[in-house]
């Protein structure tokens, strides 16, 4: 799962630039679908990344389950877990909409799409590091690497936030950013969402690394 979609933005970014779509300081991810072939690898990728993250979330789901009913963990932290699941699985939904939905032909959409996904993505993210506390011997060392990842995630989305309003303002004194790659919007903004997304990669081998383990999905 972890290399489809690695693969898929590394490859459509190379494409984009090597074609001469984009320069390579720095489209944002979601202007990678804009031509084509990158587009298609993109969009394809993102998908199948998506479709088959629903599976490990239901294996991942069932054994912490399991493995909290077997450290005897409040009830509490089983319908945690339970939640975890669903806002996952949320996720990954509006992730499949998001990467079919072309930010160039349905930018609200794609907009709110994308940002229910980084959103939730970073709520699991919370809620999965105070839900393995609580599972006996669950290495301490990888739940502070989890929490500086999660804590470097939120830095990351509120950053780029902060940045998207300024620069767009900025880029409109120049009459010529809308067909100019090296307009401002190409700025802070994109490299705080591609830092996000590879902060999420990492989470999520950290996460999967570890707990699926010897576990099968058939």
């Amino acid at each position: 799962m972890l290399s489809i979609a690695f693969l898929s933005l590394v490859l459509s970014y190379i494409i984009a630039v090597m074609n001469g779509n984009h320069v390579a300081w720095l489209p944002f991810i979601s202007e990678l679908d804009q031509y084509n072939p990158e587009g298609r690898i993109w969009t394809f990728g993102l998908t199948l990344a998506g479709v088959v993250s629903i599976p490990i979330w239901m294996k991942l789901y069932g054994k912490w389950d399991r493995e909290l009913r077997s450290s005897n963990a409040e009830k509490k932290w089983l319908r945690a877990n339970l939640l975890v699941f669903v806002m996952a699985q949320i996720a990954t939904v509006s992730l499949i909409w998001c990467v079919n939905l072309p930010f160039n032909k349905y930018p609200t959409p794609h907009v709110i799409t994308a940002s229910v996904y980084f959103w939730l993505i970073l709520s699991v993210g919370t809620v999965a590091i105070l839900i393995v506390r609580k599972i006996d011997n669950y290495p301490k060392d990888l739940i502070r690497v989890r929490l500086a990842l999660n804590l470097a995630g939120y830095a990351c989305i509120i950053l780029m936030g902060a940045y998207v309003p300024i620069e767009m303002i900025e880029g409109l004194d120049n009459p010529n950013w809308a067909s100019n790659h090296d307009h401002a919007i190409h700025g802070m903004a994109a490299l705080f969402e591609w830092l996000m997304v590879f902060i999420a990669h990492i989470g999520y081998f950290y996460t999967f690394n570890y707990d699926m383990k010897g576990e099968s999905i058939t």
